[in-house]
C-alpha cells in the first residue's frame, strides 16, 4: 500500500496547475489519511484483572485493527505465553468497518510464578506474502501477584546477646535399634542352625546335673545326722525326696506306689530290702545299724538312675 502512494501523488503533481489542481491535491491528502488509518496498527493486549493468584485462572484480551484484505495470525499458546499457561481460548468474529476489520481473542490463563509483578507481551503476524510474516508485538501489560500467605516478618533482625542452652530430650534411633535386633536375630538363628543340637544337649545335660545336684543336698542333709531320736521324721522325709527325685528322672509315679510296686519296677536285688527297712524305721521306729546302709543303698540307686539317664542323652545327641 505504502509503494502505490507516491505515484499518485506524483501524477497529481503534474495536473496542480490546472483548475482543478486544489481539488485532486485534497482528494491525495484525504486518500493518504484514509489509507494509514486503515493500515494494520500494534496489537493491544491487556490483562481483565489486576491481581492473579498462584494456580488459578484469569483472563487475557488481545486484539487489532487491520485492513480488511489482511491476513492476521495471533500467537501460539505454547511459546509466546511465558511465563504463564493457557489453558482456554475464546475466539471472538471479525467485525469490519470503513475503519478495517477487528479481531480480538481473550485467553484463560494460570500463572505458577512467585514474582510479586509478572508482565506479558506477545506478537501478531501479518501475512506478507505466502513465505513470510511480519510480528508485531502488542504493548506490555503487568499484572499483580496476590499473596495468601501472611507473614509477619521482625522489623529489625537483632541477635541475642545472651542465650540459656535448651537441654533435649534424648531420642531413641529407631531404625538402628531395629537394625542390631535384626542383625541379633539373624546371628541367633544361626547359631542355633548350626549348634543347635549340641546347644539343646548342653542344656538338657545341664537340667540333669542341677536336679541331681539340689537331690544330693537335700538327701545328704536328712540323712547325715539320724540317730534313734529323728530317724523317723529324718527317714520318712529322705524317702519322699527319693521317691520325688525318681519320679522326675524316670517318668513314673513313684510317689504313689507301694513298697513292691517299687522294687518290681526298679530291677536291684537289693532295693526291696532297703525300701522294708525305711518302712520299719518311719512307721515302726525300729532303728537299727541297717538303716544306714539301706540309706545308702536308696542313694546308690537314684544316683545309677541319673547316670542312666545323663549317657541316654549324650547318645541319643551323638547318634
Amino acid at each position: 500500500m505504502n509503494s502505490r502512494i507516491p505515484a499518485v501523488f506524483f501524477r497529481s503533481l503534474t495536473t496542480a496547475t490546472t483548475k482543478h489542481g486544489l481539488r485532486a491535491l485534497f482528494l491525495i491528502h484525504s486518500s493518504f489519511f484514509i489509507l494509514c488509518s486503515a493500515s494494520a496498527q500494534p496489537p493491544r493486549g491487556r490483562f481483565l484483572t489486576d491481581t492473579v493468584e498462584i494456580g488459578k485462572p484469569f483472563r487475557y484480551a488481545l486484539s487489532i485493527r487491520h485492513r480488511a484484505v489482511q491476513e492476521v495470525f495471533f500467537p501460539d499458546t505454547a511459546r509466546h505465553f511465558a511465563p504463564f499457561l493457557v489453558r482456554d481460548i475464546a475466539l471472538f468474529s471479525t467485525v469490519t468497518d470503513t475503519l478495517g476489520s477487528l479481531d480480538s481473542v481473550v485467553y484463560t490463563l494460570v500463572s505458577f510464578e512467585i514474582k510479586p509483578l509478572q508482565t506479558l507481551r506477545v506478537p501478531v503476524f501479518l501475512l506478507k506474502n505466502t513465505k513470510d510474516c511480519t510480528a508485531v508485538f502488542s504493548n506490555t501489560d503487568t499484572v499483580r501477584l496476590r499473596e495468601r500467605i501472611a507473614t509477619n516478618r521482625p522489623d529489625t533482625l537483632r541477635l541475642a546477646t545472651q542465650t540459656e542452652v535448651a537441654p533435649l530430650q534424648p531420642q531413641m534411633n529407631y531404625p538402628f535399634l531395629v537394625t542390631i535386633l535384626a542383625i541379633l536375630g539373624a546371628l541367633t538363628g544361626l547359631i542355633f542352625v548350626v549348634f543347635g543340637k549340641s546347644i539343646n544337649r548342653q542344656l538338657r545335660l545341664y537340667r540333669y546335673y542341677r536336679q541331681h545336684y539340689d537331690f544330693d543336698r537335700l538327701y545328704s542333709r536328712l540323712t547325715r545326722n539320724i540317730n534313734p531320736d529323728n530317724a523317723s521324721v529324718n527317714a520318712g522325709k529322705a524317702v519322699i525326696a527319693w521317691k520325688e527325685y525318681l519320679e522326675w528322672l524316670e517318668q513314673k509315679p513313684f510317689s504313689t506306689m507301694t513298697t513292691r510296686e517299687i522294687a518290681d519296677a526298679i530291677y536291684d536285688s537289693r532295693l526291696a530290702d532297703a525300701l522294708k527297712e525305711m518302712d520299719g524305721v518311719v512307721y515302726g521306729g525300729m532303728y537299727s545299724d541297717r538303716t544306714q546302709m539301706s540309706l545308702r543303698i536308696l542313694y546308690e540307686i537314684a544316683d545309677s538312675a541319673y547316670r542312666r539317664q545323663r549317657l541316654r542323652i549324650l547318645n541319643v545327641s551323638t547318634g
